[in-house]
């Protein structure tokens, strides 16, 4: 390469020697400040002393591979950014072509890779860099090959340079591609602060769709849905966990790629970011828990009702009604052994016994049918149709599902048809249970005539309440005219 003019190559020296003093005064935490002050020095006293006119090289192969820490974990780049040093210490080795196309090859290359393997922020902070190694490698390239753009590919050597190293320092003092990011970060989330709007934002702008985000509320860490959550421990190469903290308290962790905020800058980018969203997002989270709770309450009481219903029923049987039927079994005995009046009165006794044990029997069924805590649906659904007023058309799938979702089906039917017996002015009706994947839908329709008001009966609206407290919904379609059907969709999968 034919050297451009000493005044051309002092300007480029004390290009990088500025680049590198300002970059090391106004950023003392980034290594990159002190690597291009280096290559100044070595640059500029090479030019007093030939056996130096390399060892630039080794420096600012390091800025550039190492921006903007001036720290490397990686073997295989200290490895290479050690080739560069020893390339530049020995200047026939420098000056020969083929060892200067390899190292320049490795350098691009070397960048590029870390540029692909960047997550969001990151990568767009390593931009510069890769662009400063691909502007000097060409100038030395061009000239190892040898042709007439020999003085040329020195001019361009200086230039890119003496860029590249301004271009760095600031891009580093400046912040702005992190204050971009952040910037834009915020204005993604905008009016939208829910906790999947901010989850989306941050993973969009750390370059991690699985990005998750814990907030801590109560004392535990819980999810957006307001689910808890066990932080995952740090595992190197899996997922990390950064802590973000508002006056010294833990507000939200996110939980993340360990490429996605590797620089201490862009997490204190993204941490500032998100603090000015948590709080609300935080208010919804703390509401979601707190209605989860609601909700497990309202379930719980469900279970214990019907908890109780079967007490009752098992109470009824084995106590008042089998009471009934040793007084029944004591008065017919007695009044096989008389005659006459005392006979017939006894023989009067005990056919009202029997009538009250009837309605006591039926009276416990209601409560809670010992069919179908024992049998399931079908059963239980094969005697309520049996004791209809008007003809009742089942399907019913034989298998079993989850106790309380089987109660509360059985009532959505019972509560139907006594709908259908009382107002509906029907000759038949028809239920229907199907379980597609994770749901029981219930079915009730009559052909009736139809215009039923849910709002006004409070079994309907006691059934929707027991429903919803299940995670499910309750529906009436009733046209006047046009008979009326009752819907209920239940989960009936793990989480239901």
């Amino acid at each position: 390469m034919t050297p451009p003019p000493v005044a051309a190559d002092v300007a480029a020296g004390l290009a990088l020697l500025a680049a590198g003093i300002t970059s090391w005064a106004r950023a003392p935490r980034s290594g990159t400040g002190p690597l291009l002050a280096l290559a100044g020095v070595v640059w500029l006293a090479g030019d007093a002393w030939s056996s130096l006119a390399y060892a630039h090289r080794g420096p600012l192969v390091h800025a550039l591979l190492t921006y903007p820490s001036g720290r490397t974990r990686s073997p295989a780049l200290a490895a290479l950014i050690g080739l560069a040093y020893v390339d530049g210490l020995f200047p026939d080795l420098a000056r020969e072509p083929f060892p200067t196309i390899l190292l320049m090859a490795l350098v691009v290359g070397a960048a590029m890779l870390r540029y692909s393997r960047a997550r969001g922020l990151e990568r767009r902070a390593l931009l510069v860099p890769l662009a400063g190694a691909i502007a000097i490698a060409g100038p030395l390239v061009v000239a190892a090959i040898g042709s007439d753009a020999d003085a040329a590919a020195g001019w361009a050597y200086d230039a890119a340079v003496a860029l590249t190293a301004v271009a760095l320092a600031v891009e580093l003092l400046s912040g702005r591609t992190v204050r971009a990011a952040a910037t834009g970060l915020v204005v993604d989330l905008g009016d939208s602060q829910e906790p999947q709007a901010l989850r989306a934002a941050l993973a969009r702008t750390v370059g991690d769709p699985e990005l998750e985000i814990a907030y801590h509320v109560g004392g535990q860490w819980v999810d957006e849905a307001g689910r808890r959550m066990a932080l995952p421990a740090d595992a190197p190469g899996t997922r990390v966990v950064t802590v973000v903290e508002d006056q010294g308290a833990p507000v939200a962790a996110l939980v993340h790629d360990p490429a996605a905020i590797r620089d201490e800058t862009l997490a204190q980018s993204v941490a500032a970011a998100v603090r000015l969203a948590v709080a609300n997002v935080r208010l919804q989270v703390d509401v979601a828990a707190r209605v989860r709770e609601v909700a497990a309450s309202r379930r719980r009481l469900v279970e214990a009702g019907d908890e109780q219903r079967r007490r009752i029923r098992d109470e009824l049987r084995s106590g008042a009604e089998r009471g009934l039927a040793d007084v029944s079994g004591d008065l017919a005995a007695l009044a096989a052994n008389t005659s006459g009046e005392t006979a017939a009165t006894l023989s009067t006794l005990v056919a009202e016994l029997e009538a009250a044990r009837g309605d006591l029997a039926r009276f416990a069924q209601g409560v809670h049918p010992r069919s179908l805590t024992e049998h399931g649906l079908s059963s239980a659904l094969g005697e309520l149709a049996d004791q209809a007023a008007i003809p009742v058309v089942l399907e019913v799938p034989s298998r079993r599902f989850p106790a309380t979702q089987e109660a509360a089906a059985y009532f959505v039917c019972s509560e139907g048809l006594a709908n259908v017996a009382k107002y509906a002015e029907a000759s038949g009706a028809r239920i229907d249970i199907d379980a597609p994947g994770q749901r029981l839908i219930v079915r009730v329709a009559d052909d009736g005539r139809g215009g039923a008001d849910p709002s006004r009966g409070s079994g309907l609206r006691g059934l929707a309440d027991r429903v919803a407290a299940l995670g499910g919904a309750l529906s009436v379609d009733s046209p006047p005219g046009g008979g009326t059907r009752l819907t209920a969709e239940l989960p009936i999968g793990a989480g239901s």
